[in-house]
């Protein structure tokens, strides 16, 4: 009986083990070239319509930027940047597409950055305190119009001249929900899919030019010109192991006798 258990407790740490070991955090660099960027095809998951809508993203500033230093952007729909060399700013397609926020964070560092639309609302978020500069009252749908089946894109936006991010990005998510109400923490781990998100890239492939898209809505992104897998990613771990998965179905299938 207790070389048994000492047996599935070993398993269990095996499993533990391994499972951290698979899920490195990488994440992906940008290098401020306009040709730089990490982007899915139009679909009908990332056109986000109605009052209730989130984007967020881990991102880390290594210089100022040189114009939109963009990090999440779906073409007259959504997008949110450091701009003028690192305001943070962002604009959403809810009866004007203009920019608001404006808080400066620290170069060199991560931050978690998130815009919130609750139908009246729009705010910007910065490592979990709001925005200080004021918010758009808006009381309309967002109207996600798709620019004639503009992409999905992580570090540029396709228009409107330099806008390059220079810096690292992890962990990019956009959400038909509104995730945050008030001042929260940062996420101590990866984001988790649920049945409102509509992308998520955790950037932890590491190789290659494929980023998995985790929502279950098949938003495959490629990572396009020079932009490249970096280890410097922010500071968070993997998400935590699910119940009901290898473990609890090892132990379920294990009979023990007394």
């Amino acid at each position: 009986m207790k070389i048994l258990i000492l047996l599935i407790c070993a398993i269990a740490v095996v499993l533990c083990t391994n499972h951290e070991a698979m899920a490195q955090n990488f994440a992906m660099e940008f290098f401020g070239d306009a040709g730089d960027s990490a982007q899915a095809p139009d679909s009908d998951s990332l056109d986000v319509t109605g009052k209730a809508f989130t984007m967020e993203v881990w991102a880390k500033a290594t210089g100022p930027q040189n114009g939109d230093g963009i990090l999440i952007n779906k073409e007259d729909s959504y997008e949110m940047a450091l701009r003028n060399g690192d305001l943070f700013m962002f604009a959403l397609q809810a009866g004007a597409w203009d920019w608001f926020g404006g808080h400066k964070p620290t170069m060199n560092e991560w931050h978690h950055f998130a815009v919130t639309y609750d139908g009246k609302i729009s705010q910007g978020w910065v490592d979990g305190k709001k925005d200080p500069a004021p918010t758009k009252s808006n009381n309309i749908d967002l109207v996600a119009q798709d620019g004639g089946g503009s992409p999905f894109q992580v570090g540029r936006r396709v228009c409107c001249g330099t806008t390059p991010f220079l810096g690292i990005i992890d962990e990019a998510r956009v959400s038909d929900i509104v995730r945050y109400t008030k001042e929260f923490d940062p996420p101590t781990r990866e984001f988790e899919p649920d049945k409102n998100t509509r992308v998520l890239w955790h950037f932890n492939e590491g190789k290659g030019d494929k980023i998995n898209d985790d929502s279950g809505n098949k938003n495959t992104g490629e990572v396009i010109g020079k932009a490249d897998w970096s280890r410097d990613a922010a500071p968070i771990q993997p998400a935590p192991v699910q119940p009901g998965g290898k473990l609890t179905t090892m132990w379920g299938r294990m009979k023990i006798s007394p």
